[in-house]
């Protein structure tokens, strides 16, 4: 285990759902006064090298100062997203897969799954209540060759993909919360900052 402060990695946000259940865009919910997705960028930021945003269409966050790629696989959910950032980070290292509606994020979080990497993983992730949280979650570029496998068989489930690598399961942090995700202004409303 490396105890010691990690380099920074390329943070990844997926942002190129529908957010029909929000009916708005979710990334772009304002919180405290901030879209959501800046107070994501400011939770991770002192472990980023790069943030960037999988969405749609280009430059969809640029007015945020957040650089776009637009998802190679629309329609085809996280794992297209995944694909999407695994072939912009060009070269062999990891990467951080954030979701756009993360309503509760912890650097202490990050720092946790930073430094359970080591060279026999491709993926380290949290597990509340037994399923994987795949959208803050660490991927390493090797990975690729399983995610476009398993996307040209139209086998897109994230928990299967996870349970296929083997990723390492994360401690889960001791002030991790009930609610981590927004999926409807309700519980975005509801959730405590």
């Amino acid at each position: 285990m490396n105890t010691k402060d990690p380099d920074r990695i390329p943070v990844y946000i997926l942002a190129g759902g529908r957010s029909s259940r929000f009916g708005a865009d979710k990334a772009r919910a304002v919180v405290n006064g901030k879209p959501l997705i800046c107070l994501i960028t400011q939770a991770v930021f002192q472990y980023a090298q790069t943030v960037c945003v999988i969405a749609d269409t280009p430059n969809k966050y640029a007015d945020l100062g957040l650089r776009t790629v637009v998802d190679v696989h629309p329609g085809q959910g996280p794992l297209g997203g995944l694909k999407t950032a695994l072939l912009d980070c060009s070269k062999s290292s990891w990467l951080l897969m954030l979701s756009c509606d993360l309503i509760q994020i912890r650097p202490d979080w990050v720092l946790a799954l930073l430094r359970l990497r080591a060279d026999d993983q491709v993926c380290i992730a949290f597990r509340p209540g037994g399923l994987w949280q795949p959208l803050l979650a660490l991927y390493h570029t090797d990975v690729l060759p399983v995610v476009q496998r398993r996307l040209s068989e139209g086998h897109l489930r994230m928990q299967d993909l996870l349970n296929q690598v083997h990723a390492l399961e994360a401690p889960l942090p001791e002030n991790w919360p009930s609610v981590l995700q927004a999926n409807t202004p309700e519980a975005l409303n509801h959730a405590r900052f």
